[in-house]
């Protein structure tokens, strides 16, 4: 972006806050995964439960691609 500061650079600039979004993802993955012994396909929480799942391994993908992305980067430079 001409004049400015482009998207990336500011989320390359929050780098160091990476690792504590993973770790949050992390846990949120592990009470997921306790949630899924309690919840049988036939329940009605069961669909917010995959919806869920499908949220937290979306965003614990993007953090993870990002802080690689960001790191690479940085390595570049």
């Amino acid at each position: 972006m001409p004049g400015g500061t482009s998207a990336v650079d500011l989320v390359c600039a929050q780098r160091d806050n990476i690792p504590v979004g993973l770790a949050v993802m992390i846990s949120m993955g592990i009470l997921l995964a306790f949630s899924f012994l309690f919840v049988s396909p036939g329940d009605e929480a069961f669909t917010v439960l995959v919806i869920d799942a499908v949220l937290i391994v979306g965003s614990t993908a993007f953090f993870l691609v990002t802080y690689y992305y960001c790191t690479r980067r940085a390595m570049d430079d």
